[in-house]
């Protein structure tokens, strides 16, 4: 882990990183790997599906020790590369959750609880 948290040149770094490494390991099987930029969405523009996803996410996790997915920023409201490294930004610059969790965070939950039924 970096001492005081990484900055955000730090983290686009790291997040564009690990996503082309993800990108790599598919390109083996499927060919052509894009260009990662922030604009990019994850799925559409770059073709991460939901498994990508959360591997990526595992694997800054255990990177960054850090999850800013558990209370300050819903993993659902996460399109594009630039917002997966907001989510780190956030979370390392010491902002906390509001008293109780975000409107986007309920909504979240709302519907993932709908999908399960």
């Amino acid at each position: 882990m970096l001492s005081q948290g990484p900055n955000a040149q730090e983290l686009q770094k790291l997040v564009v990183e690990h996503i082309a490494s993800i990108l790599e390991e598919k390109a083996a099987e499927e060919g052509k790997v894009p260009q990662v930029a922030r604009e990019n969405r994850l799925g559409p523009d770059l073709g991460l599906s939901s498994l990508d996803l959360a591997q990526l996410v595992a694997s800054l996790e255990i990177r960054l020790k850090a999850d800013p997915f558990q209370e300050l920023v819903p993993i659902t409201s996460v399109r594009t590369v630039a917002d997966l490294c907001a989510a780190y930004e956030r979370f390392f610059s010491g902002e906390k959750a509001a008293e109780g969790p975000s409107d986007a965070l309920l909504e979240s939950k709302r519907r993932a609880e709908a999908r399960r039924r």
